[in-house]
C-alpha cells in the first residue's frame, strides 16, 4: 500500500492570507510599520503551515468481508480497519466507489489497537470498479491548512445488472424435466440404433448396413439417435451504433435474466457477447456467478472491438434455441437471419426507444423498451398458459 500527500489552504487559512495581504498593503501605503509587521506575520504563519515538512501518515488500512459481486442499486457493507505505528488523533476518512463518496470519522488509534469502521456505499452503476482509494484528511490546530493523504487501498467490485425472474411456475416442474432431455438424430455409430433408411448423398459410409443392402439391392444406412440435454444460447449485441447507452443497460438486464433463469430451470445455456474483451466462454455456463461476472464487465463496443459472427462459433447444433438481445437494427442479426439452420431457432429481443417503429422480422421476435416490459409480457404469457 502506497500513500501520497497533498496540502491545500482551508477556509481559515484563506481568510488569514487575504487579511495579511490587505493589512500589510494598507500599512505600507500609509506608512504604518506595525500593520506591515502584522501582515508579514500572517503571511509567515500561512507559509510555514504549507511548506514545513510533515512526517508521513502512520496509518494503514484494510477492508474486510467485502462482497465482490453486488447487484446494481444495492448497498455495499464495508468494514475498514485502521492500524497505526504510533498514537494518532481522530481523523476524517473518505472512501469512494464509481464517483460515490462516503465520509467516515475515524477515532483515535493506538499501536496494537486497530479501529474498525463500518459504513455503506451505494452501487449506482453496472460495471467493474475499484473501491478506493482511502483519503485521510487532517487539519493543523489553527485550521489554516488541510493535508490529504491518499492511501492506495483498492478492492475490485463487480456491479451486475438487475436479474429478473423468468422461471416457470411450480406446476411446470415436470414439464421442465421432460424438456431438459430430448432425442436427436446422430451420425455417431455408437449412439442408439433407430431404424434403416435409404442412403442419401453425404451419409457416413460407416452407417451402411450391408446385410440389408444385399437383401434389397438398395444401399441402406442405419439411423441413430442420442439423448442430449436441451441447450440454449443467449447472444448480446454490443456494437455501439446499434443501441444507445441507456437501452444497452436494459439489454444487458434481459440477457442476464435469460441466462440465470435458464440455469434455474436446469437448462444448459451458453452466454456470448460481441465484446472482444469479454466474449464469454464457448462452453456452457457453469454457475450463476460466472454469468453475473460476464454481464458485469460487458460494455458497448466500437466496430474494431466487436467480435465478428464467425467468432461466435455457432455450429448447426450449438443450441436448440438462440436468443439474440440487440438494439433496433443490427447487421449481425441480418447475417444470422440469412442462415436457415440458425434462423429457424432464433428468438430476437429488440430493445428500442419509446415511439420507434420497427420493421417486422421473418423470425420470432419481441420488441420492448425495457427489461420490466419484457418481464410483464413474460408473466402475462405464463398466466394465460396455466
Amino acid at each position: 500500500m502506497t500513500a501520497t500527500a497533498r496540502t491545500r489552504l482551508g477556509p481559515t487559512g484563506s481568510r488569514v492570507l487575504v487579511g495579511a495581504v490587505l493589512v500589510g498593503g494598507l500599512g505600507f501605503w500609509v506608512g504604518y510599520v506595525e500593520l506591515v509587521a502584522i501582515g508579514l506575520c500572517g503571511l509567515l504563519a500561512v507559509a510555514l503551515a504549507v511548506v514545513v515538512p510533515r512526517a508521513g501518515s502512520p496509518m494503514r488500512f484494510h477492508r474486510h468481508h467485502l462482497t465482490r459481486l453486488v447487484q446494481r442499486g444495492a448497498t455495499i457493507q464495508v468494514s475498514l480497519e485502521a492500524e497505526a505505528d504510533r498514537a494518532t488523533p481522530p481523523v476524517k476518512l473518505i472512501d469512494q466507489l464509481a464517483g460515490a463518496t462516503v465520509v467516515v470519522d475515524c477515532p483515535q488509534v493506538a499501536p496494537g489497537h486497530p479501529a474498525v469502521m463500518r459504513y455503506r456505499l451505494r452501487a449506482l452503476r453496472r460495471g467493474a470498479y475499484r473501491i478506493g482509494p482511502v483519503l485521510e484528511e487532517r487539519t493543523d490546530p489553527f485550521g489554516l491548512v488541510t493535508r490529504t493523504v491518499r492511501h492506495d487501498v483498492f478492492d475490485e467490485i463487480l456491479v451486475h445488472p438487475v436479474v429478473h425472474s423468468l422461471e416457470l411456475s411450480s406446476g411446470g416442474s415436470r414439464m421442465r424435466q421432460a424438456r431438459a432431455i430430448i432425442p436427436r438424430f446422430s451420425e455417431d455409430p455408437l449412439a442408439d440404433f433407430r431404424s434403416l433408411r435409404e442412403y442419401v448423398t453425404g451419409d457416413d459410409a460407416r452407417l451402411v448396413h450391408w446385410t440389408s443392402t444385399a437383401k434389397t439391392g438398395t444401399l441402406m444406412v442405419r439411423d441413430h439417435f442420442e439423448l442430449r440435454r436441451t441447450a440454449r444460447m443467449v447472444i448480446l449485441e454490443t456494437l455501439d451504433r446499434t443501441i444507445t447507452d441507456s437501452k444497452f443497460e436494459e439489454a444487458v438486464e434481459i440477457a442476464a435474466s435469460l441466462v440465470c433463469s435458464s440455469l434455474s430451470d436446469d437448462i444448459t445455456v451458453i452466454a456470448r457477447t460481441r465484446d472482444r474483451a469479454v466474449p464469454g466462454h464457448h462452453g456452457a455456463v457453469r454457475t450463476r456467478e460466472e454469468a453475473l461476472e460476464l454481464f458485469s464487465r460487458v460494455t458497448r463496443t466500437p466496430a474494431d472491438h466487436t467480435v465478428p459472427v464467425s467468432g461466435l462459433r455457432m455450429g448447426t447444433d450449438a443450441a436448440d434455441q438462440i436468443f439474440v438481445v440487440t438494439g433496433p437494427s443490427s447487421p449481425f442479426l441480418h447475417q444470422m437471419m440469412t442462415q436457415h439452420l440458425l434462423s429457424s431457432r432464433l428468438v430476437v429481443i429488440r430493445v428500442h426507444e419509446q415511439g420507434d417503429r420497427l420493421p417486422r422480422l421473418p423470425v420470432r421476435h419481441v420488441d420492448v423498451t425495457s427489461a420490466e416490459q419484457l418481464l410483464a409480457r413474460w408473466h402475462r404469457r405464463r398466466a394465460v398458459r396455466t
